[in-house]
């Protein structure tokens, strides 16, 4: 059973006065012009408060914002070894304003939403929060800002985290909702949702009464969402007001072309003033001509006219790349089997009776809802997870190449990137010790970790930065089965892309694909050859492409995102003692069918003495010291079956209290 308290947090609110409940508002008077925001940095800590001194611009000013309800002023933040993230940001976001903030993995996107949040540090400038104004914050899960690795943080439960994660984002997501702050900050909302509840929270957010900065690579959800665009590039920020995702497209191509045009009008106009002062600068007749036009260009120079235009504004984002390396050949067809399976945790089967072989050349895509043991079953395939029962067979030439959702959070964070893609790619008893760091750092570079950037630690870049990191080490090792769960979280569209055009051209007749996504674009990109639907605790293969009906049908979640709003807003203001007691129940639910029938049989065992030491007292006779124990036997027995018909009464009322809310 689930242990939630493990669960890596994703729900944070922050105050200007933090009560006991995570769930608190921003309350401070419009006269305190500088009341600093106290908030928790983890949801391991909601309680805790950071108090900033005068020297480090941490956190959060509620103060003077022109009228917005959010403004950033002249802000710049760099890394801690001094590297520039953002530059001279200025920024504000007026009430019912819905932004979407875009750019590539590593941008600084994330940065942005900590600087507001005061969970980074702002080297310069100021963040700052009208007054009386709630803020909410969802952060991304799994990779961002994590400093420890899954070993150190949570080894003996993450596969159980890991089947549970869809869930509990919709949980922390569905009681920041409920929270109805005036501000919502969003980073990568989406991840672990499936189609469904992507579309429900589009749909949400397109209509909700307040302010939005919403961080996604999900086009999909930015295009229904909001109303205005922001892009992080070149360290910069540039604003494109009322404008959904498909305008931002065009605009950002004609402002570069008009950027482009009107420079090279601007060198031409002053090259041709520059050739009459060449021609007659030094004539008696034309000298004041000539000067005239001497300062007609330094004027255009001073105005910054021939300067070239920067490049956040024309530079082209060099599109990721992603070469796969040939498959091994295997020996026969079939390369992985799982024979009369059962696949679950604890002891507890998720999915029985699953007969499963994978061939060469097969492509498959597992679908089916959140919870119903996909990814279960893709770590059993992986051999991670043992079986509760029946067989896994490998061939013998099985080389097997692993892409996981939160594959990333595994890297070292006190490793080089580089380091790490070069380690994985020689080690093994498959590895190519020939790999050198220029090959490593090529791979890198065509997934746009280019100049330093490999060269730095995992813990200083960002958490789509760590994606390509994994996804690196993965392109560099040669494999012919390929398992990848929920690929595309973390990465942006350009990365995504790449990935789903690299895996529809590999393989041929030799290597296999086994997938699970919800984020349909890339699945279609795949081009799958069957498809396997994991649902009520069995699993379908069908010889087929993706249809339609797969994203109407399997796409629905057990738990859908309104389920989760409800379920989230019936324990929104219980205490850590209540949440704590609540989650005893859960566990107490979930285990009492087999508890129960546990207690049957010992009842029935205890009731079978008390019959035994009651014939046994009819043939003592007078030995008074005899009659003496078989009566204490037989107490014990009697008070055993009256402590577990009280234990089976305690687990009725559980189930039923569970099952009501």
């Amino acid at each position: 059973m689930l242990n939630c308290s493990m669960i890596r947090p994703v729900l944070v609110i922050f105050a200007a006065a933090v009560s006991s409940s995570a769930f608190v508002s921003i309350s401070s008077s419009s006269s305190q012009t500088a009341t600093r925001i106290k908030f928790a940095t983890k949801t391991t800590q909601l309680a805790s408060t950071v108090t900033p001194t005068a020297s480090t611009s941490l956190g959060v000013t509620v103060g003077d914002t022109k009228g917005a309800v959010l403004y950033l002023n002249d802000i710049n933040i760099s890394t801690g070894s001094g590297i520039q993230i953002l530059k001279n940001i200025n920024f504000r976001v007026d009430a019912k304003e819905r932004w979407g903030i875009v750019g590539p993995n590593g941008c600084g996107k994330s940065t942005l939403l900590g600087a507001i949040t005061g969970s980074v540090r702002i080297d310069d400038g100021q963040a700052l929060v009208a007054s009386k104004v709630k803020v909410g914050y969802l952060k991304q899960t799994a990779v961002s800002g994590s400093t420890k690795t899954v070993k150190d943080e949570a080894a003996s439960e993450m596969e159980e985290i890991n089947s549970a994660k869809q869930w509990m984002n919709q949980i922390g997501l569905a009681k920041l909702l409920l929270s109805k702050p005036d501000l919502l900050l969003l980073d990568e909302p989406s991840n672990h949702l499936d189609s469904s509840a992507r579309d429900w929270l589009a749909t949400y957010l397109s209509n909700y009464d307040g302010s939005i900065l919403l961080v996604s690579h999900d086009i999909s959800l930015l295009t229904k969402s909001v109303n205005s665009i922001a892009e992080i590039s070149g360290e910069t920020l540039i604003q494109y007001v009322s404008c959904n995702y498909d305008k931002y497209l065009t605009d950002k191509e004609f402002r570069a072309k008009s950027a482009i045009a009107e420079y090279e009008r601007n060198v031409k106009e002053a090259a041709r003033l520059q050739e009459f002062v060449d021609k007659y600068g030094a004539s008696a007749t034309k000298a004041s001509a000539a000067q005239s036009r001497v300062k007609m260009i330094e004027k255009m120079r001073k105005e910054g006219k021939l300067d070239p235009p920067p490049l956040s504004v024309t530079a082209k984002r060099i599109k990721p790349s992603l070469k796969l390396p040939d498959p091994p050949k295997g020996i026969g067809e079939k390369l992985l089997s799982l024979v009369d399976a059962d696949i679950g945790y604890d002891g507890e089967p998720l999915v029985k009776g699953i007969d499963l072989t994978i061939n060469r050349g097969v492509k498959l895509i597992l679908r089916g809802p959140n919870g119903a043991g996909k990814s279960t079953l893709l770590a059993s395939l992986r051999g991670k997870l043992p079986l509760i029962q029946g067989k896994r067979v490998e061939n013998e030439n099985l080389r097997l190449g692993v892409f996981t959702q939160d594959l990333a959070q595994e890297l070292d964070v006190n490793a080089r990137a580089m380091d790490l893609v070069t380690e994985y790619a020689r080690e093994g008893k498959h590895g190519d010790i020939t790999i050198s760091n220029q090959d490593a750092r090529g791979v890198m570079g065509r997934l746009g970790l280019s100049d330093e950037k490999p060269l730095r630690k995992v813990g200083e870049i960002s958490g789509g930065e760590k994606a390509r990191v994994a996804l690196s080490m993965f392109a560099l090792k040669a494999s012919n089965l390929l398992l990848l769960d929920e690929p595309s979280n973390h990465l942006d569209q350009e990365c995504i892309e790449a990935l789903g055009d690299s895996l529809s051209n590999w393989g041929g007749k030799d290597g296999s694909v086994v997938v699970v996504s919800h984020d349909r674009a890339f699945c279609e990109q795949v081009g799958f050859t069957h498809v396997g639907t994991v649902k009520d605790g069995k699993l379908t293969i069908e010889e087929r492409g993706l249809q339609e009906r797969d994203w109407e049908t399997y796409d629905i979640s057990s738990t859908p995102l309104t389920g989760a709003i409800e379920s989230a807003e019936a324990v929104i203001e219980l205490t850590p003692e209540e949440k704590a007691e609540q989650d005893r129940k859960r566990k107490m639910a979930f285990n009492a069918p087999k508890r129960i029938q546990k207690i049957e049989e010992l009842i029935e065992k205890s009731e079978a003495k008390i019959l035994e030491y009651d014939d046994e007292m009819m043939t003592v006779g007078n030995d008074v010291e005899k009659l003496m124990a078989l009566t204490d036997k037989k107490t014990k027995e009697e008070d055993t079956v009256t402590s577990l018909m009280e234990e089976w009464e305690e687990l009725e009322e559980v189930i039923a209290e569970m099952a009501s809310q």
